[in-house]
């Protein structure tokens, strides 16, 4: 069993354990890193910013570990985020993220996408009698903490993460009516921009993904107080603790 830890950037990966990835503009995208995670044997990679990139990046290292005889069998993602409402989610937050949203495909009618007025899923499951579940449009369901191999969290540790939803686009949100938009359609309560390529990656591998976010700005265009990215990054670095990984 192999766990496969990867985020958008070298400077995010660093953040979840310093102590591994001292160097982090060193870090190189798609290119699988050993590590060790409480004696156990794992990978880390970079997947790079942006939906095309991270999906590109995780097919790659995915593919790579099972060439190499190291298949991986869960994936954790990790990394920053915006947030919709700062009052509900308040910056240096950690989030455990339990659905990804495509807003990006389906049909636009010049306002809106819909993606089921669009008539050709993103994929089919090969689900029985062609049920709708069976296809996949623009949600897809990420795994607990539980899916970790050989991991769990500590007792009493779950507080430390907020569920949430997260919607995953290609290009930041940067206009008030922009971000209205998003969350009225969606309620989803973060914007990331890799999210859904890697659990989509996951979900056409089978393997099971989480996602870890930890809130670094608020959504649409935000004043100076409304995002703190070192300090975003350095909250991130309890994740790997609660989850029991260091």
């Amino acid at each position: 069993m192999c766990l496969l830890l990867c985020a958008a950037t070298g400077r995010e990966l660093a953040a979840l354990a310093p102590a591994l990835f001292p160097e982090a503009d060193a870090l190189e995208e798609m290119r699988l890193i050993p590590v060790r995670l409480k004696g156990r044997k794992a990978l880390a990679c970079v997947i790079g910013v942006g939906p095309l990139n991270a999906a590109l990046a995780l097919g790659h290292c995915l593919g790579r570990a099972a060439a190499e005889n190291r298949p991986v069998t869960a994936v954790l993602n990790a990394g920053l985020a915006g947030a919709f409402d700062l009052d509900a989610l308040p910056l240096r937050a950690l989030c455990l993220v339990r659905e990804e949203i495509w807003p990006e495909y389906g049909l636009h009618d010049g306002r809106h996408v819909t993606a089921r007025a669009f008539s050709f899923p993103l994929w089919r499951r090969g689900g029985v009698n062609g049920a709708e579940d069976a296809e996949v449009y623009d949600r897809l369901p990420l795994s607990g903490p539980e899916a970790l191999p050989e991991f769990a969290l500590k007792p009493g540790r779950m507080d430390a993460f907020t569920r949430c939803r997260s919607l995953t686009v290609a290009g930041v949100s940067a206009s008030f009516d922009r971000a209205r938009e998003l969350w009225n359609r969606y309620h989803a309560e973060l914007e990331n921009m890799e999210g859904f390529a890697v659990a989509y990656a996951c979900a056409r591998a089978g393997i099971p993904c989480v996602e870890i976010r930890c809130v670094s700005n608020k959504v649409g265009p935000r004043r100076k107080e409304e995002k703190d990215f070192p300090g975003a990054l350095q909250a991130l670095g309890a994740a790997l603790p609660s989850l029991n990984l260091l």
